[in-house]
Parts: C-alpha cells; structure tokens; sequence
C-alpha cells in the first residue's frame, strides 16, 4: 500500500533540479516521451521511474524529500503537495516548473503515485489530518490531471493513480486512508467521462508491497510480516517492480481502450474470505 507522508511545512515553494536534456538514444517513439511521477523519491515511485526510463522516457519526479543519490529522474521538484493544494503561489509555481521542463513537449504520462497514510483508531480524528489525507490522495492528483490537461492531450497521454486494495477492504485504524482511496477511484471514473478520448485515467490498487517503508512496520515483529505473506494466496506480497510494470503497460498505446478502469492488483487476497473455521 503505497505511502509518501507529506512534508509538515504546507507554505514551502518547490525547489528544482535539472539532471539531464534527454532520455535514451534507442527509444521507441510509440512507448517514450515525458513522464511525471509523484512520490518518486520512495521505493515504489523510484521503481516506476526506473521502469519508465529504461524505456527511454524523460522523468521528471516530484517529492517532499530530496532523491536518492542514485535516482534516474531528468528533472526533481521538492513540493509538499499538502501545500501544492492549498498554497496558490506553490501550486502555479510548480507547475510553472512542469511546463519549463517540458519545453513545448507533449506530456506521454502522468503518475500519480504519492500518498499520505494515516492510522489510528482514536476518534474523533482531527479535522487537519482529514484534510491532509484528501488533499494528497484526492486533489493533488485532480489539480495536476486538470492543470497539465492539454499537456496530455497534445501527448495522447495517460494518467495512472496509484491507489490501493483499502478503497474496497480496509481494516481497524486505516479509515482515513480508505475514504480518500476509495475517493480516488471515483476520481478516476469521473475524470475518464469529462475528458472522454483526450487523454487515458486509470488507477492501480495493489495490496502490500514489499517496500521499505512496509519493512520497517514489522521490524519489531518480523514473524508478522511472513504471516502477512503467508495469507496472500501466493505466499507473497507485490514487489515494487511488479507494481511499475503494471503501470508502464497500462500506459502503452496498444491499450487504447483501457480507460477509467481501477485494476485490482492484490494477488488473490481480495478474493479471500477470512472466517474462524
């Protein structure tokens, strides 16, 4: 269940890094271009990047902390997207920085991929972390989508949200957190009928992830993990990889009619009824 907390400083204007001009020489022009990835800094954002970039595309990654040394990102904007809602001067300006990278070129894909997760099972839950939650899972992505529309357009691009498996089975604790995931679906679904065949929107909904992020939850406890494993009808949970793949295809031009689709990718576990026999 992919997650990028957001930053606590909701005023802060976006910085910029350009690392590169170009992508691969031996790019095929049907499956490459430009790509804008949220949350790239984190494993599952920095796998899809990858993804995108052996295939010859430009990326440019947006994220609330600095990449890591080794990431493959043409261009890097350090924005908190709890103040690209929220903030005017933030949002214009990082979109302002989008359209310089950009230069007049179509934008092929768009990833929404950046979350914040809250937990806790303590209510009422304040009103602050509510909005926080909706304004990273649900109007970042719409704000993006609708102000980079004619980028897509002109690129017959494609927007992918990540969302998760907790928009349609959740657990104690992760409300906040499937209220804007389920929301984001709807998202998906609304905004595929209002642009029609300008550009493509669809959502992935993984389950866990073996990421980092989810390694350091059960460190404490790492007999949990393997149960958590042993429950999906694999044995498994998804790689970062498999959820990168998913997305790059989905955004292929073979798969025109795919569109305002949110594609369950839990291996099996939502197909699973937990009872005490």
């Amino acid at each position: 269940m992919p997650s990028s907390r957001p930053s606590a400083k909701a005023a802060r204007v976006p910085t910029a890094i350009d690392s590169s001009s170009g992508g691969a020489a031996s790019a095929d022009p049907a499956r490459s271009g430009c790509a804008v990835i949220t949350g790239a800094a984190g494993a599952i954002g920095a796998a899809i990047a990858a993804r995108f970039k052996a295939a010859g595309y430009r990326i440019c990654g947006i994220d609330r902390v600095e990449p890591p040394a080794a990431s493959v990102l043409d261009m890097y904007i350090q924005a908190d997207l709890h103040a690209f809602v929220n903030d005017e001067r933030a949002r214009e300006d990082t979109l302002a920085r989008i359209r310089d990278w950009l230069a007049g070129q179509p934008l092929r894909a768009l990833i929404n991929n950046a979350a914040h997760q809250y937990v806790s099972r303590v209510h009422p839950i304040a009103v602050a972390e509510w909005q926080r939650s909706y304004d990273v899972n649900v109007l970042a992505p719409y704000l993006l989508v609708s102000h980079l529309a004619a980028e897509l357009e002109r690129g017959g691009g494609s927007v992918v949200n990540i969302g998760s498996i907790h928009a349609r089975l959740t657990k104690p604790g992760f409300l906040a957190y499937a209220t804007t995931k389920a929301a984001l679906g709807a998202l998906t679904r609304g905004l595929a009928l209002d642009f029609e065949d300008r550009f493509r929107v669809n959502c992935v909904e993984p389950a866990s992830v073996d990421t980092p992020m989810l390694q350091d939850g059960f460190r404490s406890a790492p007999e949990k993990l393997q149960e958590l494993r042993d429950h999906h009808p694999q044995r498994r949970i998804a790689s970062a990889a498999e959820v990168a793949e998913l997305v790059f295809q989905i955004n292929s031009h073979d798969l025109r009619f795919l569109h305002g689709s949110c594609i369950d990718m839990s291996g099996g576990i939502g197909a699973r009824l937990h009872d005490p026999l």
